[in-house]
């Protein structure tokens, strides 16, 4: 750990005026904490691009840590090639998520643009990642050869927030059932609720009329003592049926 935290720290020396993709996730935090203890002139962007489970949520993690934070918006869901929900769906969302980053490193007058994927997701093929790399973004935890656990490994000696893993909201619909905003917002509103009873981190999984929920494993039992009033929360939203997932998100707090 220690050699490739020594080499992710020379890959950023040699870089400055960046703007780095900021979804408020493990990595993202983790690169801007970095970037805030070297010194560099760098701003934490956030694409809003409609997909988002909270971007409030993601910029009090950017005050927490002290950072520049900003936020553009883009129009995802009038993105035909995006809405259409192919299994290349997060390559059209990358590709664009970096003209938003471009375009604002441009206008602001930065050098770098910068995004924090990590080794673990060069171990399957990834859209995003092939993306990443067709625009030339900076990839230094790539470049540096650290994975995730490694990543929490660092954050957790750092003493930095570890948050509930999130995802963009687009991953609730399955391939080839187009996306849509009507289905998007009940899905957010839905887990919004969910996670105001008290738990970390919740999918809602929509197949149909069916909502297949997903919990952390530390959590399933409390999903299954709270049933009744996730259900409801399920038919608010206008889902017909509800189904609690017992294999859960596979995870930990």
């Amino acid at each position: 750990m220690n050699t490739k935290l020594a080499e992710l720290k020379t890959l950023l020396r040699e870089k400055d005026r960046i703007v780095l993709g900021f979804s408020g996730g493990l990595n993202s935090i983790f690169l801007a904490h970095l970037l805030k203890e070297m010194g560099k002139d760098f701003v934490a962007v956030t694409v809003d691009h409609g997909l988002l489970p909270s971007v409030a949520e993601i910029a009090e993690v950017a005050r927490a840590l002290g950072i520049r934070h900003e936020v553009v918006k883009i129009d995802l869901l009038s993105d035909r090639c995006f809405i259409e929900n192919s299994s290349e769906r997060c390559y059209f969302c990358k590709k664009a998520m970096i003209d938003a980053l471009k375009r604002f490193a441009e206008a602001q007058g930065y050098t770098y643009v910068m995004d924090a994927s990590d080794e673990s997701d060069m171990q399957t093929y990834r859209s995003a990642v092939v993306a990443l790399y067709e625009e030339g973004v900076v990839t230094p935890l790539i470049d540096a050869g650290l994975n995730r656990e490694e990543i929490a490994e660092y954050a957790k000696q750092e003493g930095l927030p570890l948050p509930a893993p999130e995802s963009c909201l687009a991953t609730r619909i399955p391939y080839e059932v187009w996306i849509r905003g009507e289905v998007v917002e009940r899905v957010r509103g839905f887990e919004e609720d969910v996670r105001g009873l008290g738990f970390a981190a919740v999918r809602a999984r929509v197949h149909d009329s069916l909502l297949r929920i997903q919990f952390l494993e530390d959590e399933l039992e409390l999903a299954l003592k709270k049933k009744g009033e996730i259900l409801k929360a399920a038919k608010k939203h206008g889902f017909v049926y509800a189904t609690i997932d017992v294999e859960g998100l596979g995870g930990k707090l």
